[in-house]
């Protein structure tokens, strides 16, 4: 082992770290720079909430038929007296990085955990190691183990420190990882919550909707998607999205998604009014800076006939109608500014198109086509490639295989809403 490398590997451990690959991705990563510069072997204990440990981690060399294999799979390690001398109890109880510079066999074992974990060093071949708590604010919640065989230069004193605040590295990036899991839960959670949660039925046509929070952060979104029944027998389909991604895109989310259905199902009428009278109900809120962007459509089904749908387009991307047969055609009529900007502009009157059996119309937010460094064009027209392709399926199915083909990246929120003309059962 060459001594001469712990700035090198700090350096290694700090970009690792900083790659963001979820906290398990982390450790793992962690455990192989150890082995790859400095360990023969790294073993890495986590703690759950009442406070077991469980082994997640074994990396290293493979040096006998005995030896764990990398990545062997997780364990559930037995329970330790308050003085094991355990190197994982030795390193909780100290609240640092400790040498055991002599590994003793698993026969001079005192209590079940020091056992198993002297078991695992004796397979490991290992003659030296270090254990290191993984610590954030006085708060273990693991322990890195490191080994050195007979075969290598055994750890010293000398080592402990950079082993110490590798370990603390790595417990801030693991520990920033697992509260932004917890947070983005939790944003999820609150988004789904203040989408409807069914659809409503409404032969010959079928609905789906899906929502998918962005992989890249962790807070909510304006995101939304509505679907109503009016008592004249026609429905109304919405997408929109709020501007922002923080709580109070979400509240005007669900005030918006809200005002719109009181507006609907007190005076129906033509979407552009319905979008128009939104507008002017959202300017007197008084809330500065707060803009949203819409596609409100009606649907009239007819059986003597092609059914219909009408819509308008507040700076919305625009609606997609995928035939039954031939290219699928963006809906460039209908449009206005975003909600929010100017109420006083007039707005185009309604666009209106036929819905003929085995056609699909489809509403979705900017986050499904946009793209870092690409102009929308290209997003636009893989949506339009990508929806003709998957155009038989039925709409569940149909958004599922789209989001994953269109936008697998997930950089921005997404709500998708496909209205679906049967021309089978299956739609």
């Amino acid at each position: 082992m060459d001594e001469a490398i712990p700035l090198r590997l700090l350096a290694d451990v700090t970009d690792a770290l900083k790659a963001g690959r979820g906290w398990e991705g982390s450790l793992h990563r962690l455990a192989e720079l150890l082995v790859e510069q400095l360990a023969d072997w790294c073993v890495i204990d986590l703690l759950d909430q009442r406070d077991r440990a469980r082994r997640v981690v074994v990396a290293g060399r493979e040096t006998g038929p005995d030896s764990p294999r990398p990545g062997e799979s997780s364990r559930l390690l037995p329970p330790w007296p308050q003085h094991s001398a355990a190197p994982l109890a030795q390193a909780l109880r100290r609240g640092a990085a400790v040498l055991i510079p002599d590994v003793p066999p698993p026969e001079r074992a005192a209590d079940p955990l020091e056992r198993a974990q002297l078991e695992l060093l004796a397979r490991l071949g290992a003659n030296t190691a270090i254990a290191a708590p993984l610590d954030v604010g006085g708060r273990p919640f693991g322990v890195i183990i490191v080994t050195r065989s007979k075969a290598s230069r055994p750890f010293t004193e000398a080592q402990v420190a950079l082993i110490g605040n590798i370990a603390h590295q790595g417990a801030l990036v693991v520990e920033n990882a697992r509260l932004y899991h917890q947070q983005r839960d939790i944003a999820t959670y609150l988004q789904r919550s203040l989408l409807p949660d069914t659809l409503p039925a409404v032969p010959p046509f079928g609905l789906a909707a899906r929502y998918h929070p962005a992989r890249t952060y962790a807070e909510v979104g304006g995101d939304w998607y509505d679907a109503i029944v009016l008592p004249d027998g026609t429905f109304t389909v919405a997408v929109g999205d709020v501007a922002g991604h923080d709580v109070r895109a979400t509240a005007r989310m669900s005030q918006l998604r809200h005002m719109l259905r009181a507006l609907i199902l007190d005076r129906p009428g033509p979407p552009d009014d319905v979008v128009r009278r939104l507008d002017q109900a959202l300017e007197n809120l008084h809330e500065p800076d707060v803009t949203a962007t819409l596609v409100f459509a009606v649907v009239r089904p007819s059986v003597a006939g092609p059914s219909s749908i009408t819509w308008a387009n507040a700076g919305h991307p625009p609606p997609l109608l995928v035939p039954a047969h031939g290219p699928a055609r963006f809906l460039s009529g209908g449009r206005g500014l975003p909600l929010g900007v100017d109420s006083g502009v007039p707005r185009e009157v309604a666009a209106s198109e036929p819905l003929t059996a085995g056609s699909l119309f489809l509403l979705y937010t900017d986050g499904l086509v946009e793209r870092r460094g690409e102009d929308l064009s290209a997003g636009l027209e893989r949506l339009g490639r990508e929806a003709v392709s998957l155009r038989d399926l039925a709409p569940d199915r149909f958004l599922e295989e789209l989001v994953e083909r269109v936008a697998p990246a997930r950089e921005d929120d997404i709500a998708v809403l496909a209205l679906c003309h049967a021309a089978s059962a299956s739609c």
